[in-house]
């Protein structure tokens, strides 16, 4: 029965502790006194339980650690020992306090801490930050001094990179910007610096009062230990015992958390190295045309332990920059890299663009930066229409002209033509004076043939936009010359139409006794039909004739 009726005891106290951790109010130890009353501890079974004065002097010491976080405005009552985890001797009796004395003493203990929080929220306070430094080692040493002589400590720190680093400090809440102030004076420039800030102040009262709580939950237990008459009933006790002790212990930890962080804010500095300059040379200014590939070629050279580059291209007209990575050779010397990229400029709106090229490198020696710009000009090139002129026909052997034009827009220089005969001799050029649009050419050809020669006239020219070229196409018919002929009469003529006539007669007749062969079958066959009509046709006429009747008379 004893069991039984401390096991409910426990369950009931446990429920009022979390009762009062949610109510977590002033009243939270008359509380427990009216309710350790009703429950029994005062009960001829469980003499000597503690009373209020006990909890009350456990209150107090709580109270002097939540007056570490700021100065009260009253003198707080100095810390009391609190009960041992352990097996000790039980407490001296103690008149049970009323219910009045109980109040009393709850709102005593939470006054102070009322006016603590009022007067001052408790603040956890983190900040990040970038920093550019020209030595790493002597930076992370530097943030290390700043913070122990603000009274702080090096939480940790990575140099693990010549060129980068980082360090992690915690410095009290009221020297912190302090701290960030001298920390900038370090830098030679600061990438970035983020404060955040959480007010714990409600978790860190709840967890104030939970912690009362559990104490005076202890406190009762270690009561009925001591008084326990049985080894079961002793264990269960230490059972529950061990499991508040445990609870105490993460929520003490949580507030001892919350105390050191709020009481030293923690800076982190992520440290780079400056980068040295890089000579970088992007090319000469150019001109492109619209529609057209333009190439772009810078150059560098590696310094000393610097071995990966990182180059971006930006053509300053709003389209996605290029990016690309080169390797240093490893071959001794002064060898130079190259970082060429096309692009292909679709207008010529905003005119002239500037393009830049951006190079990174990273390696032993640190980080090493250089950039270059130069001016791109992007404008149509001009067009230029050419013709060739009509198809005509000349005499093989005989010198004939041939003339073409073209449109000529402003601003062509350099202007040049190039008549190409199509007969494999070597094209005829020529350079155009200013204004001048036709471009004329002479040429023999020295044989004829049936099918006529393709003639291409070409026309050059420079603008600022780039090279021009244009071409266009005719036909020329060389027909065979004449031979010497006297009066109308050419032997050599009359000789080629008389043989051209008997190959044509040749070729007719030849052509009359293959189609007579390829018949005779059926001139056969007709010639036997008529024979047999006729034969048959004087039969018949001899069968009709008397055979006294005279021959018919011949006529006159």
């Amino acid at each position: 029965m004893f069991g039984y009726r401390l096991v409910t005891l426990l369950l009931a106290m446990a429920a009022l502790a979390a009762v009062l951790a949610a109510c977590g109010g002033s009243d939270d130890e008359s509380a427990f006194d009216e309710n350790s009353a009703l429950f029994g501890l005062d009960a001829p079974g469980f003499p000597g339980a503690p009373g209020v004065s006990a909890m009350a002097a456990r209150d107090s010491s709580q109270e002097s650690v939540t007056a570490q976080m700021a100065p009260a405005p009253a003198a707080m009552p100095a810390p009391t020992a609190a009960p041992a985890m352990a097996q000790a001797p039980a407490p001296p009796a103690a008149p049970a306090a009323s219910k009045a004395q109980a109040a009393t003493v709850g709102e005593s203990s939470e006054r102070p801490v009322a006016s603590l929080v009022a007067q001052q929220r408790i603040i956890v306070r983190t900040v990040d930050m970038g920093i550019v430094v020209e030595d790493v080692t002597a930076a992370i040493e530097s943030a290390t001094t700043i913070a122990r002589e603000l009274g702080g400590w090096m939480v940790s720190s990575d140099h693990s990179l010549k060129h980068q680093g980082s360090v992690s400090v915690r410095v009290p809440a009221g020297s912190l910007d302090d701290a960030i102030d001298r920390l900038r004076e370090l830098a030679l420039e600061v990438d970035h610096e983020v404060t955040n800030s959480v007010d714990v102040t409600d978790e860190y009262v709840d967890l104030k009062s939970r912690m009362r709580n559990l104490e005076a939950t202890e406190t009762a237990l270690l009561a009925l230990f001591d008084r326990a008459q049985q080894v079961e009933d002793a264990l269960d006790v230490q059972r529950e015992l061990v499991w508040v002790q445990e609870e105490m212990e993460v929520i003490q930890g949580r507030i001892a958390y919350l105390e050191q962080t709020s009481a030293f804010s923690l800076l982190n500095v992520s440290l780079r190295l400056a980068p040295f300059e890089m000579d970088v040379d992007g090319g000469a200014d150019q001109t492109a045309s619209v529609g057209e590939i333009a190439r772009f070629r810078a150059t560098f050279t590696p310094p000393d332990d610097i071995e990966n580059f990182f180059f971006t291209w930006d053509f300053g007209d709003g389209s996605e920059p290029v990016t690309g990575h080169r390797v240093a050779p490893t071959v001794d010397g002064d060898s130079k890299v190259t970082a060429t990229v096309t692009h292909v400029y679709e207008s010529e709106r905003d005119s002239p663009f500037i393009a830049t090229v951006e190079l990174t490198g990273t390696g032993d020696a640190g980080v090493a930066e250089g950039s270059d710009t130069l001016i791109v000009s992007v404008t149509r090139v001009p067009n230029i229409e050419v013709f060739a002129g009509e198809s005509f026909g000349v005499t093989e052997g005989e010198q004939f002209e041939v003339s073409g034009s073209f449109t000529r827009p402003a601003g062509l220089t350099d202007v040049a033509f190039s008549w190409d005969f199509g007969d494999g001799s070597e094209p005829v050029t020529g350079e155009l004076s200013e204004g001048q649009t036709t471009a004329s050419a002479t040429h023999v050809y020295d044989n004829h043939r049936p099918m006529s020669y393709d003639v291409t006239l070409t026309i050059t020219a420079s603008s600022e936009a780039g090279d021009i070229e244009a071409s266009s196409h005719t036909s020329i018919y060389v027909e065979e010359a004449l031979g010497w002929t006297v009066g109308g009469w050419s032997p050599g003529e009359d000789g080629k139409d008389a043989v051209r006539a008997l190959s044509s007669l040749v070729q007719y007749l030849s052509t009359l006794l293959i189609w007579l062969v390829i018949f005779s079958p059926i001139w056969l066959i007709a010639a036997v039909v008529v024979w047999y009509l006729v034969r048959r046709a004087r039969r018949y006429q001899s069968q009709r004739q008397p055979p006294d009747s005279p021959p018919p008379a011949a006529k006159d």
